[in-house]
């Protein structure tokens, strides 16, 4: 009985320490959300309940610390969570990731050698299909899908 009895109790509290998991899991948004920089370089979109902070994205992009004033940015999210972000004349795209209360950069994806005009995000699953003009740019968390 006692070789019965230890077994089920050592499983039964190996099962209590596994970590709950829900997947599968869909982060994505379906388009989209072209947020204005305020004057103190923050943005924010109450559909997605997220505000960040600015300024150090565009002065990473542009090394000066007050090229946030006056523009936008363009960001979406994808299928595992991960934000992609870009404005009018940025050369890069930049991947974050969310942790305990900030976007923590993941992947910073050269588009362009001399800046992308007009930027659009589309979702097109399993990838962000990235617009400029008549350019259309396959990205993924890693970079440029088919290296374009």
């Amino acid at each position: 009985m006692v070789k019965i009895i230890v077994p089920l109790i050592l499983l039964s509290t190996l099962g209590a320490c596994s970590m709950l998991t829900l997947h599968p899991a869909n982060f994505a948004w379906p388009i989209e959300s072209v947020l204005p920089v305020n004057d103190e370089g923050m943005v924010m979109e109450e559909r997605y309940s997220i505000e960040f902070n600015t300024v150090g994205l565009f002065f990473e992009e542009f090394q000066d610390s007050l090229s946030y004033i006056g523009n936008n940015i363009r960001m979406i999210r994808d299928n595992g969570g991960y934000y992609y972000i870009t404005a009018s004349k940025f050369k890069n795209v930049y991947v974050f990731h969310a942790q305990e209360g900030a976007l923590v950069l993941h992947n910073k994806i050269s588009i362009s050698e001399f800046g992308i005009e007009d930027p659009v995000f589309n979702q097109r699953t399993p990838y962000i299909e990235l617009i400029d003009g008549g350019k259309k740019i396959k990205l993924t968390d890693m970079g440029i899908e088919g290296g374009n």
